[in-house]
């Protein structure tokens, strides 16, 4: 996590330079976490932008010692969890069903990856925001549970025991839509290892 003192006062100054060095640098991994979050390409790179202008908004009511990249994960994540649950809000209004997965459309090969990450974004989809986005920090992200603290602000030992907790439910959501063996499957595929350490 980048904790720049220099590259903060710059961005208080609103030094352009510094902008568009910083949106250079984690527009990138903020727009990919935002569409392992939300599923949608479109919707992530439109949340990725409203949250680089919330940066800029919001830069100087921060101090120069913030953990930046916290800070900006923080931003990202608020708008991917509000995104989030005023989608499950209108599908719950209007009795919607979720999208199901085609199963006649699958076929053995290299597809399976895509009927995989199709299922496990399925899975995220039925668990609750909250625990789909930090499953998305740490496993997608790789951020140890004290990047994680920052950005959601929480204990780093509560974040350990969300993820832990998050795991099992994603490994339960999972197994409701696919036989024993998929499912063991896309626990590799997805690389949510049994919880131990970071």
């Amino acid at each position: 996590m980048v904790t720049d003192v220099q590259g903060v006062e710059r961005l208080r100054a609103r030094d352009a330079q510094a902008f568009r060095s910083l949106i250079e640098r984690v527009q990138q991994p903020i727009t990919g976490y935002l569409h392992r979050l939300v599923g949608d390409r479109e919707v992530a790179l439109d949340l990725a932008q409203d949250t680089f202008v919330q940066v800029y908004k919001e830069i100087d009511k921060t101090s120069e010692d913030l953990p930046l990249d916290a800070w900006i994960y923080r931003i990202a994540t608020n708008y991917g969890l509000r995104y989030l649950n005023r989608k499950r809000l209108k599908q719950f209004v209007r009795l919607d069903n979720r999208e199901n997965f085609d199963e006649t459309l699958a076929v053995a090969g290299p597809e399976d990856q895509i009927e995989t990450r199709i299922l496990v974004h399925q899975a995220l989809g039925r668990m609750k925001p909250q625990d789909a986005a930090v499953l998305q920090l740490h496993f997608g992200n790789g951020f140890t549970y004290e990047e994680i603290s920052q950005v959601v602000g929480m204990s780093s030992e509560a974040v350990r025991k969300r993820v832990a907790r998050s795991v099992k439910k994603f490994r339960e959501a999972y197994g409701e839509k696919t036989p024993s063996v998929k499912a063991q499957s896309a626990e590799t595929q997805c690389s949510i290892p049994e919880i131990g350490g970071k």
